[in-house]
This record gives structure tokens, C-alpha cells and sequence, in this order.
């Protein structure tokens, strides 16, 4: 630690017109508060000034490693990621292209077993077409079957009628 010269303090204080106990008062003083503060010399200061700049140093070297391995490790996480994403989309297309063909052929299926269902809807319907065009033709033989029967009992009686009239003319006669 630099020496302090009180001495030269205590001259200074009396030149400022300080009586001898008041400047001895003060630099007393100013020695207990410059011991109490732990005061160091030059030397002392700047051997801790270049041991604080050598720990900074070794600090920010430290710190750069660090930063490198951080980086390092976030760059091999983001490709980890970034692989990840990529396997995650293939997935995905793979399973939206095997929904769409089990969809297609849904569909197919379904087309097929509605053509299947119009099919024998379609030869129902002919079916009952036939069905129905058969009795008509059966009705119009029976309608036709009764006018020809209309006919000749109307012709029948109608020929009774004239002979019976012609048979009571003749009595009459």
C-alpha cells in the first residue's frame, strides 16, 4: 500500500486556517475511513484489475464455446426437426392418398351395387309391365269375348222378337 503523508494533509489543513487539533481531528478521521474502505495500492489494484481481465477473458472464451456448442446443438435439433417434418408429411400423403383410394373404391363399390340395384328394379318393372300388359290383353279378349256375346244374344233376340212378331201378325191375321 502507497504511503500516506498526513503530514503534508495536516500542513494544508492550517494553511486553510484549521487550528492544530482540528487538522489533526481531520486526517485522523480521513485515515480510520480510508483503513475502514480497504484502500489498496496501485500495484495491488492493478494486479486485481488484470487478474478481473484475464477472468473476463477466460470468461468470454467460455462463453464463446458455449455459444458454439449451443449452436451446434440447436442446428443438429432444427435438421432433427426439420427430418421429423418431413417423415410427418409423408406420412400424412401417404395416409390421405391410401382415405382417397379407400374412398374410390367406396364409391365404386357402391356405384356397383346401385347399378346392380337398378338392374333388378329395371327387370322388376318390365316384369310387371309384362305382367300388366298380358292382363289388359286378357280384359280386352274378355271385353271383346263379352261383346261378341252381347251380339248374338242381341241378334238372337232380336230374332225371336221379329218371329214371335211375325207369328202374332199372323194370328192376328
Amino acid at each position: 500500500m502507497d504511503r500516506f503523508d498526513s503530514h503534508s494533509l495536516i500542513k494544508q489543513l492550517r494553511s486553510a486556517q484549521f487550528t492544530e487539533p482540528q487538522a489533526e481531528g481531520v486526517v485522523r478521521a480521513t485515515v480510520d475511513a480510508m483503513t475502514r474502505a480497504h484502500f489498496i495500492s496501485r500495484d495491488a489494484f492493478e494486479r486485481e484489475l488484470m487478474s478481473a481481465r484475464a477472468d473476463t477473458h477466460a470468461l468470454k472464451v467460455e462463453m464463446n464455446a458455449s455459444l458454439r456448442e449451443a449452436s451446434a446443438a440447436m442446428r443438429h435439433a432444427n435438421e432433427s426437426l426439420v427430418g421429423e417434418t418431413d417423415k410427418l408429411r409423408q406420412d400424412l400423403k401417404y395416409n390421405i392418398d391410401r382415405i382417397t383410394q379407400s374412398q374410390k373404391l367406396d364409391l365404386n363399390l357402391e356405384k356397383g351395387r346401385l347399378r346392380e340395384l337398378h338392374a333388378i328394379q329395371e327387370s322388376q318393372l318390365k316384369e310387371i309391365e309384362g305382367r300388366v300388359d298380358r292382363e289388359l290383353h286378357q280384359m280386352r279378349t274378355q271385353i271383346e269375348a263379352g261383346k261378341t256375346e252381347i251380339i248374338r244374344y242381341s241378334v238372337g233376340t232380336l230374332v225371336s222378337l221379329g218371329a214371335l212378331s211375325l207369328a202374332a201378325m199372323r194370328l192376328v191375321m
